[in-house]
């Protein structure tokens, strides 16, 4: 999925918290699809929040809608701005490595296996990826407009993008949550465009190397690579 951001296309300049060098080479994928196994993780607990409580954290939101505008090719680290803006996906992803939550495991496993599934088939779909380029291209505009990619009427419009393409494909995925919250206008699109946050976070997660199988099968070194990044997002 090719998305650009509006500080690269514009020349706006981001919030000086995402702004970042290369703290990440491309020649560590490991670092870059365990980042981007808890920017999925955390994508899915903030819609979660959202869709239970009506709430979730605006710092964590902006990490990860900060991904959707990252010029393609971006590491991680320049996506997210480093593992401290991740510091709930990595805690939520190292309880999920570790089996200490089953029932909650199960669900959170659930949204990022549909997040991956969706970007597979999205990356073979070339109309809806025109269709989320041409999108992209309009919301840069009012991303300038307005200065901000979290103004609301941005926020809106990425949902709409979403509900557009990716909700027109399948296997779509299901938020459940109290109907008085997703009932609400401004929650309903704060929850799409994390979603399209979390299919981005997939598509990173799949060029850098990032299968299912390494889910079971690389289990240990996941865990490690987060308790590594958890350390390093304490001393930020």
């Amino acid at each position: 999925m090719l998305v650009r951001a509006c500080a690269a296309r514009h020349n706006t300049p981001m919030p000086h918290h995402i702004r970042t060098t290369s703290t990440a080479p491309h020649a560590l994928p490991m670092r870059n699809r365990v980042l981007a196994l808890a920017a999925m993780v955390q994508c899915t607990c903030l819609v979660q929040g959202i869709a239970r409580k009506g709430v979730a954290d605006a710092l964590e939101i902006e990490a990860c809608l900060a991904s959707i505008f990252a010029p393609a090719g971006s590491s991680a680290d320049e996506m997210y701005g480093g593992p401290s803006r991740l510091r709930t996906g990595l805690i939520m992803l190292g309880q999920v490595l570790q089996g200490e939550d089953v029932k909650k495991a199960k669900e959170l496993m659930a949204y990022t296996a549909a997040m991956i599934s969706l970007e597979r088939r999205l990356s073979r779909n070339p109309k809806i990826l025109k269709q989320l380029a041409d999108g992209m291209t309009r919301i840069e505009k009012q991303c300038e407009f307005f200065k901000s990619f979290m103004h609301g009427n941005v926020i809106a419009a990425i949902a709409g993008l979403y509900g557009d393409t990716i909700s027109t494909m399948k296997p779509r995925i299901i938020v459940r949550g109290k109907p008085e919250y997703l009932r609400h206008t401004g929650n309903t699109n704060k929850v799409r465009a994390l979603l399209l946050a979390g299919i981005r976070a997939a598509h990173l997660w799949r060029t850098h190397g990032g299968r299912r199988f390494q889910l079971i099968i690389r289990r240990r070194s996941l865990t490690e690579q987060v308790q590594k990044l958890l350390r390093e997002a304490s001393r930020a």
